[in-house]
């Protein structure tokens, strides 16, 4: 123990890692034998009673550290007073006084420091430090040390209560360190609390108060943290804390009230809507009438929004408050007193509501009237006659619109304090508003409003929201009287001629949906589809024009549709409607229709994305029937045209089901997958809901190369439902590589690139999610990839059937590269070796992009692909030598393909792992940008773009040959360059003056400007406009050298 000790107290100050050895080493030894605790105090006797204070101190350090790090379970409670008592009487020893702190801060968190030790303690740090004399460091551990205390032996301390409070207000006084500010405005709220403060008021309010207003600005890169509003609110917090600081605070914070400090009366007020129901009704009375001059300058006469609300909310917490003191009635209730200068001062504002002050006038009003019933019974009372009054009599309509303004804040009032329908309130539902007095005048004004034919469409438009808010407000409208209102909500949306007027009934009826579900779909959805087409007749010029277009009506329907209770009415509408226009439409005519289907589609993505529970329950009531809609008219005799054999209503009900798929458990997902192999697999077609018209008469085999178009097209609802299953989902299959391998077979024979890409999908989604315990492994890499292989590298086979044997190897890449199984990485290295074929080169360098790039239907999270993390950095970090090497050894048409790969890779993979790996390839990409390919030029600008914006420096020496080059990609001249390449030029060269500096960019600007007027006459608008914004970049571009 003494050669431990001697080594610490010896140890230099560049010896800290001997001097940390040291402490661990007593720590330990401490530890497993409390009796040395005893030989480490008389070890350090010498030391601790140096001549030296550097000694002193550093002794009484280590046995502080011991303390802090020991488990204190093994030290008993003499042992504890003991060492409690040593350090109290040496905190004479100025020297020592940090380390002694730290030490008893260390033993008031033993279990074995009683009450006692703690007062013992306190009165001896009270006594004996003046705290402010010492650093940050030391003043931390006091503050510590009495939250330690406090929040154990609050008890205890009572018995000193009057001596501790004033005590700490004298360890408080002058303290500047925000970080002990921080720590000390949490005490006083603790000893607030916890003590008596009767005979300390005032100075404990003087020693907190001078720290108002906070006006800390923490230094840059501040290790710590703390911000002026942790400061603000802990500050705020004190001064809320007590009734007894009323009477000093209320006055001096209507003295700061009135600063030209922006910041300071923000903070005043803030600091009054905190205090304001603490400090009570009687405090605030006396100064009502201040309190509401200095507030309304910040609201009549705001500098700005945010101290407008601020001011606005400060108010309305004011009135609630005096709210409380309601006791005698009449005008001596304190609320009724504050409200009668408030009344007067905005009443006389409205007397002329087109003015300016007329607008904060009806907020004012709205703060207090959502105060409490009380105020807003007074107020509504005293203004609404008048208000009233004043609208009839008006015939401007701009004023009529500025008295309405006013009514909608009063109902938006009476929402907030008594209820709305779709909020439940938290005050008593026996109360109710007194705007229940004048509902009739209201519902007359705004439906007036609604119907008037002046130009003036904002009149119209408060009418709707008046009627909204009516709607809203819990028990004003009888149910009648919400259809009334809602009837004209429908009748606007679909005759009325203002544009805007119709988006705010729409809202409004959207609104409305989600509180009163029922009353809009017995008003609103049968009005919306009784305007739909229902025939080709319909469909003529002549009769839409006489009404809403179908697009227009669903979109409405999709903005009120998203409630289950509607979207559970609009589905079998829908459904309706497309089995009427199927029989009737020419099959060209699939514009309807695809409207019609992408309705629902829209609609169950916000589902989605929101959470509904009801979606499961439409895998029985909506997919099979969808199914049968698309499957029936592929198996009749004459194979006739049909509007729902159509490739993208096929790819919308495809992801109608997909969505459903995801949202259903295991088991719906099991008896569903039994169903679709019933029906495409057997060819089963009784399982489906029978289609009215429509009797199966040839067989429906739509996963054969030989099967109808139709029924081949088909195949992609199969591919929807494989690809929705969970890893868990158990699928029908008595042999997964037969069933696997006979969709491959049939994917490369047929000629039906839809039919071959739904089997290529089907294929890379069974290979990744249920090739459990790599069962199916053997059977991939020395079965399936060999035989793919042959078939790409046989020249005697067709173009066509190398090629697609070529695309279901790029999707059986994907599968497993995803979950990083090895053979994804072989099948990489193969697929890299075919750039040198001939046609099938460029094929498989665009794989890179299906390989590497995020489906958005198949192979993903959603649809609960094996996706392993990292696995695109797997991939770069893979193939990036292999391409590089590639490139380097092959001649300039093969090179082509590395670099479209390579673009590929670059454009797909993380941003952070691009910019750490790109510099050694930038040569490739560069000499990317001189092949006429458009794509891999678009490509690989892109990909400097995110160079340029990200890693400038990089960038920055290469502009001697990229600038130049992106000049000539951005010219029309050169018919390789494209509309896209153009675009992407364009955009490359106007981030540079944004990331680059004046010095780097200055020999360039005057070419780029000259250069850039031929782009200014581009023959394409888009190409113009971006052009214009490009050269707006370089011309404010400035600088120094």
């Amino acid at each position: 123990m003494d050669r431990l000790i001697s080594t610490f107290i010896l140890a230099q100050t560049d010896s800290q890692e001997q001097a940390d050895a040291a402490i661990q080493d007593i720590v330990k030894d401490v530890g497993t034998n409390p009796g040395k605790l005893l030989s480490l105090v008389q070890g350090l006797g010498e030391y601790l009673t140096s001549d030296e204070a550097f000694v002193r101190s550093k002794a009484t350090s280590l046995l502080s550290t011991t303390l802090a790090t020991l488990d204190q379970s093994k030290i008993n409670a003499n042992s504890v007073t003991v060492l409690v008592e040593f350090y109290c009487d040496r905190l004479t020893d100025q020297a020592c006084v940090p380390e002694l702190l730290k030490g008893l801060l260390a033993l008031s968190k033993f279990d074995k420091f009683t009450g006692a030790d703690c007062v013992k303690a306190v009165k001896a740090i009270l006594a004996l430090v003046n705290v402010q004399t010492y650093q940050q460091t030391a003043r931390h551990y006091v503050f510590l040390f009495f939250e330690s205390v406090i929040n154990r032996f609050s008890q205890s301390l009572r018995s000193i209560s009057s001596d501790f409070v004033f005590g700490f207000i004298q360890c408080l006084d002058g303290e500047k360190d925000p970080r002990n500010l921080l720590l000390a405005f949490t005490l006083i709220k603790k000893i607030i609390q916890e003590f008596d403060i009767a005979q300390h008021v005032e100075d404990l309010f003087e020693v907190t108060f001078c720290y108002f207003p906070i006006t800390f600005r923490p230094p840059p890169d501040d290790p710590y943290g703390i911000t002026s509003d942790h400061l603000k609110i802990g500050l705020r917090d004190c001064l809320s804390a007590t009734p007894y600081f009323a009477k000093f605070a209320l006055p001096l914070l209507l003295e700061k009230l009135s600063s030209s400090s922006g910041s300071a009366k923000k903070d005043s007020m803030e600091t009054i809507a905190a205090c304001a129901p603490v400090y009570g009704s009687s405090a605030l009375t006396p100064y009502a009438e201040e309190l509401w001059s200095g507030l309304q300058n910040e609201i009549f006469h705001a500098t700005g929004d945010e101290l407008e609300q601020v001011a606005l909310n400060t108010l309305q917490v004011i009135t609630t408050e005096l709210s409380m003191g309601v006791s005698l009635g009449g005008s001596n209730d304190p609320v009724e007193k504050f409200l009668h200068p408030i009344i007067t001062d905005c009443m006389t504002q409205l007397q002329k509501p087109e003015l300016k002050l007329a607008k904060p006038s009806g907020k004012i009003l709205k703060a207090c009237a959502m105060a409490s019933d009380p105020a807003c019974t007074s107020i509504t009372l005293a203004t609404i006659p008048s208000l009233l009054t004043q609208y009839t009599s008006s015939e401007q309509s701009t004023r009529k619109k500025a008295l309405l303004d006013v009514l909608l804040d009063f109902l938006d009032a009476s929402r907030v304090l008594y209820g709305s329908v779709d909020k439940p309130t938290e005050h008593d539902t026996d109360f109710v508003t007194p705007l229940l007095t004048f509902k009739d005048r209201f519902f007359e004004l705004f439906t007036n409003a609604i119907m008037s034919s002046n130009e003036y469409s904002a009149l119209r438009l408060a009418g709707v929201k008046g009627l909204q808010g009516m709607i809203l407000l819990r028990g004003f409208l009888s149910e009648s009287e919400i259809s009334y209102a809602i009837q004209y909500f429908v009748r606007i949306v679909l005759e009325d001629p203002d544009v805007e007027l119709q988006e705010t009934a729409l809202n409004s009826l959207a609104s409305l949906a989600l509180s009163m579900p029922v009353v809009v779909r017995s008003m609103a959805l049968p009005a919306f589809f009784k305007t739909l087409p229902i025939s080709q007749n319909d469909m003529e010029v002549d009769t839409v024009i006489q009404r809403r277009s179908p697009e227009y009506i669903l979109n409405a329907i999709t903005k009120i549709g998203l409630e289950p209770t509607l979207f559970a009415d609009i589905v079998p509408q829908i459904l309706e409607k497309v089995e009427l226009i199927s029989k009737d439409l020419r099959s060209s005519s699939v514009g309807y229709p695809i409207s019609l289907l992408t309705t629902i589609l829209v609609l169950l993505r916000s589902k989605a994305e929101k959470g509904h529970s009801d979606l499961p329950q439409y895998l029985d009531q909506l997919v099979p029937r969808l199914f049968g809609m698309c499957v029936f008219p592929t198996v009749t005799a004459d194979d006739a045209d049909h509007i729902m054999k159509n490739s993208e209503i096929l790819d919308i009900v495809a992801g109608i089901a997909r969505i459903i798929m995801t949202h259903v458990d295991t088991g719906a997902q099991n008896e569903f997958a039994k169903a679709i192999f019933n029906i495409f697999v057997v060819g089963n077609l009784s399982v489906l809901p029978p289609m009215t018209g429509y009797i199966q008469q040839v067989p429906f085999t739509p996963l054969q190369a030989d099967a109808r178009t139709s029924q081949q097209n088909a195949s992609v609802l199969f591919a929807t439902v494989i690809d929705g299953c969970r890893q868990q989902t158990t699928l029908p299959i008595d042999n997964f590589q037969q069933f696997t391998g006979s969709l491959v077979d049939v994917a490369v024979r047929t000629p039906n690139t839809i039919q071959r890409t739904a089997l290529s999908k089907s294929v890379a989604t069974v290979l990744n999610k249920f090739n459990k315990g790599n069962v199916l492994q053997g059977f991939i890499s020395q079965t399936l990839v060999p035989e793919l292989q042959s078939r790409i590298r046989q020249d005697q086979t067709s173009f066509e059937e190398r090629e697609a044997a070529l695309i279901m190897y790029i999707w059986i890449t994907k599968a497993m590269v995803l979950s990083t199984n090895a053979i994804g990485y072989d099948m990489t290295g193969e697929l890299m070796t075919i750039f040198s074929v001939p046609r099938l080169g460029k094929v498989a360098a665009n794989g890179f992009n299906l390989v590497i790039g995020e489906q958005q239907d198949v192979l993903t999270k959603e649809t609960f692909a094996v996706i392993r993390l990292l696995y695109k950095q797997r991939f770069f970090n893979y193939c990036i030598p292999v391409l590089v090497k590639g490139f380097e050894n092959s001649s300039d048409e093969v090179r082509h393909n590395f670099l479209i790969a390579l673009s590929h890779v670059l454009r797909n993979i993380p941003k952070q792992v691009l910019l750490t790996e790109l510099p050694p390839l930038l040569s490739m990409l560069v000499h990317s940008l001189t092949f006429p390919d458009p794509e891999l030029k678009t490509s690989t600008i892109e990909t400097f773009q995110i160079i340029t914006n990200d890693a400038p420096a990089l960038m920055a020496e290469h502009l001697s040959t990229l600038t130049p080059m992106l000049i000539g990609l951005a010219n029309a001249n050169d018919p390789t360059n494209t509309l896209k390449v153009r675009m992407a030029a364009l955009k490359c060269l106007g981030a540079q003056p944004k990331s680059l500096p004046f010095t780097a960019l200055r020999p360039y600007k005057a070419r780029v400007l000259k250069d850039l007027e031929k782009s200014l006459d581009d023959r394409k608008r888009v190409v113009r406009r971006e052009a214009v914004e490009c050269r707006s970049q370089w011309f404010a571009l400035t600088g120094t050298l």
